[in-house]
């Protein structure tokens, strides 16, 4: 997981924002949006150009971390879309090793370290520091076995399945 964590953090670095659009953007990422029914998004590299496609379905919150999502791929496994080894049916597939590091990048992308840590030390649950920090509680779990890895002493009910987002 570390090679995630550095990607995001380079990201993070670079363009002063956790906006997943704005990144994408100043990335030249195309993000474009439709109705795809259950498939809430996916990323594509096509002839040297790089898509990720959002459910318009989907809320603001989820929109949000669809993208992270989606550029967690775009960070990690781009030489895999390239090729075309990620196929559409892949997406938020539970077994999956790329679904998950997505995860962990969209949630090290979008929830800073001390923000968790402040809810954290003030007793707040997993439910409550997500609805602080507008992500679903699943990334609030996520990122803390990110800092549980990282040394702090935190309580970690589960980790969320690879596939969590394509159950909502």
């Amino acid at each position: 997981m570390d090679n995630v964590i550095k990607h995001a953090d380079s990201l993070l670095r670079r363009f002063k924002t956790r906006n997943p659009f704005e990144i994408a953007d100043n990335l030249n990422i195309i993000v474009k949006y439709g109705d795809f029914h259950q498939l809430k998004g996916f990323y594509k590299y096509i002839c040297r150009n790089r898509f990720i496609a959002i459910n318009s379905r989907s809320d603001e919150i989820e929109q949000m971390i669809i993208c992270s999502h989606e550029l967690g791929h775009d960070q990690l496994h781009r030489n895999h879309a390239k090729t075309g080894l990620m196929k559409d049916y892949h997406i938020y597939d539970a077994t999956d090793v790329y679904e998950r590091e997505a995860n962990y990048f969209a949630s090290h992308l979008l929830i800073d370290d001390a923000d968790f840590l402040d809810y954290a030390g003030m007793e707040y649950t997993y439910a409550m520091i997500a609805a602080e920090l507008n992500v679903h509680e699943e990334l609030a779990v996520i990122k803390a076995d990110i800092l549980k890895r990282r040394g702090h002493k935190l309580n970690i009910p589960y980790v969320p399945k690879a596939g969590y987002l394509g159950r909502r």
